[in-house]
């Protein structure tokens, strides 16, 4: 009896200290839901898109984001020869629009939505804590035209790179 009376005791702590834990916490669904919210609205990027780069020709392709993610994937050529590719995947994690993005196929620290507008067709993606770029931004500057732009202010650096591609018809 006096066993089962301890269990009681420490199952009920247990679930008072759980509750108090959950309550102090943000609604993790609400925000997951805001974020798939926010994905969805990142439609604007979808398609093919090439401009000049790096002494080259870099392309890049952008999925719709049906399915709550877009993926991307992008390669610089170079004098007929692939010089560079990228993979990124922009997805729901932890309440909030993350991007990966995975140079030469190797992921690297990613990067947080911290501003969308819709309106602008502008997404922000920032991580202050992670080497160039900290701030990733990708603007529907024309229906026939989006620009990204890769920049630093966070850490220090003036270096900035503009990527201002147009849409590839095939």
């Amino acid at each position: 009896m006096k066993r089962r009376h301890i269990l009681l005791v420490v199952a009920f702590a247990f679930t008072s200290v759980w509750s108090l834990a959950l309550a102090d916490k943000p609604d993790a669904k609400a925000n997951s839901t805001e974020a798939e919210k926010q994905i969805a609205a990142m439609d604007w990027m979808a398609g093919t898109w090439s401009g000049s780069m790096w002494g080259g020709t870099f392309e890049a392709y952008y999925t719709t984001p049906e399915g709550g993610r877009v993926i991307s994937h992008s390669r610089l050529m170079k004098d007929g020869k692939q010089a560079f590719y990228e993979f990124e995947m922009f997805e729901v994690s932890d309440g909030a629009v993350q991007m990966a993005p995975f140079p030469g196929g190797k992921r690297v620290v990613g990067l947080t939505l911290a501003n969308l507008d819709r309106k602008q067709r502008k997404a922000t993606f920032e991580n202050k804590n992670k080497d160039y770029p900290t701030r990733i931004e990708y603007h529907r500057a024309a229906d026939d035209r989006l620009v990204i732009t890769l920049s630093d202010p966070h850490g220090g650096s003036d270096k900035r790179e503009v990527f201002d591609l147009k849409r590839k018809v095939d």
